[in-house]
């Protein structure tokens, strides 16, 4: 099974990625949203109000892993600054 990364933003700022196996982006995508992951004392993972990030994974890493779905929350460039969601009210 290929290999993704998947970035969720947290509340009240921030993202969390994790690693997961899965058959698709959707898949990989699902399986995470279906976990309970741990985060620090008052933060949450937004599922709810925004999609994630899904990065596919490949060997040399540097050159051939690529963004596969959902938008871009972190850094592609050094001198960008990465994506902060701001929490639903």
């Amino acid at each position: 099974m290929p290999l993704y990364t998947v970035t969720w933003p947290t509340r009240p700022e921030g993202v969390y990625t994790i690693v997961v196996r899965a058959e698709d982006p959707t898949g990989a995508a699902r399986v995470t949203a279906d976990e309970d992951l741990p985060t620090s004392e008052g933060y949450s993972i937004a599922y709810d109000d925004y999609e994630p990030e899904v990065w596919r994974i490949r060997r040399p890493y540097r050159w051939r892993s690529r963004r596969v779905q959902g938008p871009e929350y972190c850094e592609t460039e050094a001198d960008t600054k990465p994506f902060t969601p701001v929490p639903a009210v």
